[in-house]
């Protein structure tokens, strides 16, 4: 119980805050708990889905401030840029891609663009990658018998996204 909603709050706020990816949480409990894989994979989806409704009502209340804390005004000009040409698309490949969540929701709320539409394809396209996510995980798991190695991965896993998001934000800064 404690870690799912562990799990929850985590993809809340990993959906409208700059944070590790929601990989680095997901995969090492579905390695840990192979048999709970699809419940964390919805418990996942609904927490990005929660936590892109808040991201979205953010930018669209406050503007550009509200996302101009998080990235450079650069890297801003251009997501609405590619944002505004691509719209739709730009939400489903943002989803179902490991593009960070909170620009994704920032944006379509900043663009105002409607509402029930982004929340509809972004929530899904979060649930069906959190599905194909321990999907694979489970199927490798199958050969591999990852549940093993689990701490150790988990570990490497969460010390690379960790990494890799304090050299991003050294960079944008």
């Amino acid at each position: 119980m404690k870690t799912d909603l562990f799990l929850f709050f985590y993809s809340v706020c990993k959906a409208f805050l700059p944070l590790p990816s929601l990989e680095a949480v997901l995969v090492p409990l579905v390695l840990v708990q192979p048999s709970r894989a699809f419940l964390l994979a919805l418990i996942s989806g609904v927490g990005t889905f929660v936590g892109g409704a808040i991201g979205y009502e953010i930018a669209f209340r406050a503007g550009r401030k509200s996302i101009l804390r998080w990235i450079s005004e650069e890297t801003l000009a251009k997501g609405e840029a590619l944002f505004q040409k691509h719209g739709i698309l730009a939400v489903i490949l943002g989803s179902l891609t490991p593009f960070p969540d909170f620009i994704l929701a920032y944006l379509a709320g900043l663009v105002k663009m409607n509402r029930f539409l982004f929340l509809m394809l972004d929530g899904t396209c979060r649930m069906i990658r959190s599905l194909l996510i321990t999907a694979s995980l489970s199927a490798i798991n199958q050969f591999l018998h990852l549940e093993k190695y689990a701490t150790i991965l988990s570990i490497l896993l969460l010390l690379y996204f960790l990494i890799r998001s304090i050299l991003k934000k050294k960079r944008n800064h």
